[in-house]
């Protein structure tokens, strides 16, 4: 068992395992979580738009009346991507990013973990996990295996491959 467990999520179904098998991994009762998630910066594109629904991250949705008004998060209406507005995007991705840590934080909480921390970030997502890792110092880092964009993996490698090869304690990743 762990004392003290870092998991990277993006909300993907790999991601979910991986919430799943660090929460089983933490010790119980004295154990603690911190869940990771790095906002993907930029405006959305198709890529996101498809994690969106494939991971039935759909019930997010996001209306804007005027470019200067906040989002409205309501489920069950069609989502309506601002894709021309970087502003209103990084709302949209920001907001993503809350409800992937806390979906991710309810399935740490039915493993009986009470000590969870979340960590929402923007940048560089190997950067940012990275630099969590080092402050955060834990026992066991668990991040899934999955990439928004083919292309950029192949060029580049994925997150959790770069976050293993960089890490500096034990990296668990999740195919």
């Amino acid at each position: 068992m762990f004392k003290k467990i870092l998991i990277a999520t993006d909300g993907s179904s790999h991601a979910q395992t991986a919430v799943e098998i660090g929460a089983d991994l933490v010790e119980k009762g004295d154990g603690e979580v911190h869940l990771v998630h790095v906002i993907l910066s930029g405006e959305l594109d198709t890529n996101i738009e498809r994690m969106i629904k494939i991971e039935h991250l759909d019930d997010l949705v996001m209306t804007v009346d005027e470019p200067t008004a906040p989002f409205v998060v309501a489920p069950g209406l069609p989502m309506v991507p601002p894709l021309a507005d970087p502003v209103a995007s990084y709302r949209m991705l920001h907001a993503l990013g809350v409800e992937i840590l806390k979906r991710a934080e309810s399935v740490v909480r039915a493993y009986g973990i009470r000590r969870i921390f979340t960590h929402l970030m923007d940048g560089n997502a190997t950067d940012q996990i990275i630099e969590t890792i080092r402050k955060e110092t834990p026992d066991l880092v668990v991040c899934g295996a999955r990439g928004l964009s083919p292309l950029s993996q192949l060029a580049f490698g994925s997150v959790s491959t770069r976050v293993a090869h960089s890490c500096p304690v034990t990296c668990i990743t999740v195919h």
